[in-house]
């Protein structure tokens, strides 16, 4: 129905019939309390004008050398419902990496008769103009977007940011994963070509709509990073893996836990485990990790500033 083909001209819709509802309501911890974090409700905020929920394809996860080779863009009313939508591919100015391509399955003779994002700029603006510029993992989508709108010489801010990744991290903290395919099929939303820019916006738009029927604002979502990794690992048991256990370190050096000569002291940093979570360093699990890893970074806040001239030698 609505498709990206190789050789692509943008397709519209405008005013498209809404999506149904999912089946699977959102689980929401009760008033929104004891969340990693902070949100408000649709009725504490005004309205936004429109959101936009978008989808990009690129060929690498660098925000300022890679480029975008696809993207789509769904444009919602306050209340969720479909106004106008976008897709296209995009020709970007070098060749696609094979692991791009293994990705998403865009390859050089895909894009070839694509437009350039600067020829798309300023419809896509139009279609961004004055909406919440919403998406799964906005920190990685928004900059790409801006980034390539500014080599097209248009400055684009968007009216405020939502990501529900980061919605459903919140709201959620403990499940295994908020991966967009996770997501959907927990919540019965429909996901059609995992790593289609067109499949992954609209799937966006199942999860987003779930949101605003929970009266939640998914634009004042503001997640504690920390709060959220402990009520993740809030009784998990599972030994703490080697990355983890060599993190403890990392943050005891920048913690101040060091000997004579410069380097960690590891004693000190064991001693500091068993008196945190009652374990050997080596036997930490995931939620004694954490609790080591919250005392690190409380003695860290605690050391005294350096002086200006010794930050800047």
């Amino acid at each position: 129905m609505w498709r990206i083909f190789a050789a692509l001209a943008v397709r519209r819709r405008r005013h498209a019939r809404p999506v149904a509802t999912p089946e699977r309501a959102l689980a929401v911890v009760p008033r929104l309390a004891g969340l990693p974090g902070r949100v408000r409700r649709r009725d504490e905020v005004a309205a936004p004008a429109a959101y936009a929920v978008v989808d990009v394809e690129t060929t690498g996860t660098s925000i300022e050398a890679d480029e975008i080779v696809s993207l789509a863009v769904v444009r919602l009313d306050a209340d969720g419902r479909e106004l106008d939508r976008f897709a296209s591919l995009v020709r970007p100015a070098g060749p696609i990496p094979v692991d791009a391509t293994a990705v998403h399955g865009i390859d050089d003779a895909a894009v070839r008769g694509a437009p350039r994002f600067a020829e798309l700029a300023f419809e896509l603006l139009a279609l961004l103009d004055g909406a919440v510029f919403v998406a799964h993992n906005a920190d990685f989508d928004l900059p790409l977007v801006q980034h390539a709108f500014a080599r097209a010489g248009v400055r684009y801010l968007p009216a405020g940011v939502a990501c529900t990744l980061d919605a459903f991290r919140l709201l959620e903290p403990s499940e295994q994963s908020h991966r967009l395919e996770s997501l959907c099929e927990r919540h019965g939303v429909s996901l059609h070509d995992a790593h289609d820019a067109r499949g992954d916006a609209l799937a966006t738009v199942g999860l987003f709509r779930l949101l605003l029927e929970e009266g939640i604002a998914p634009e004042t979502v503001e997640l504690d990073d920390r709060a959220y990794m402990r009520a993740r690992s809030r009784g998990d048991t599972r030994p703490a893996s080697e990355p983890q256990i060599r993190r403890v370190f990392a943050l005891a050096r920048v913690a101040g836990i060091v000997g004579p000569d410069g380097t960690v002291d590891r004693d000190a940093v064991a001693a500091l485990a068993v008196r945190v979570a009652r374990a050997e360093i080596d036997e930490l699990n995931h939620e004694q990790v954490q609790d080591v890893y919250d005392e690190l970074e409380r003695m860290r806040s605690e050391l005294p500033e350096e002086p200006a001239a010794e930050r800047v030698a």
